[in-house]
């Protein structure tokens, strides 16, 4: 399973920096003018590869990957994770810090909340089709 984050999920999408208003496309995440970091990332997860035959190594690769982008948004918004967890309805700061250690899987149930502390106006979730006949075969190798 490889992780690759993500400025832009197509080519078209444009985002306003904060910092300068400047109006671009996000293709390396950082504004082209003043070159700050633009408060739009996607997570990419491909399930497919080679080594992802062991559902356990998927479930400690997906905690560590979604515990990356937490930490990544919680420092851009300069907050400590006390503020976040208080934040977010019950939740206390020890539980989020093995979130952001990639220790413990992320409920779907607490990704709501948890994205509202950190201020996201939308969580998105990408799915990719893949032909069930060839599920075994990564999307491109077939």
């Amino acid at each position: 399973m490889s992780t690759q984050f993500l400025p832009s999920l197509r080519d078209t999408e444009t985002i306003t920096c904060r910092r300068c208003n400047t109006r671009q496309y996000p293709r390396r995440g950082d504004c082209i003018a003043c070159h700050s970091p633009l408060p739009l990332r996607y997570l990419k997860i491909d399930i497919n590869g080679p080594e992802s035959s062991c559902p356990q190594e998927q479930r400690d690769q997906l905690a560590r990957s979604m515990g990356m982008v937490l930490r990544l948004l919680r420092k851009q918004r300069r907050m400590s994770q006390s503020q976040v967890a208080n934040l977010a309805a019950k939740m206390n700061r020890s539980y989020l810090s093995k979130l952001e250690c990639g220790h413990v899987l992320l409920p779907v149930g607490k990704l709501l909340p948890l994205a509202r502390a950190l201020g996201l106006t939308a969580v998105i979730l990408r799915f990719e089709a893949v032909d069930p006949r060839n599920a075994s075969q990564s999307p491109g190798s077939g």
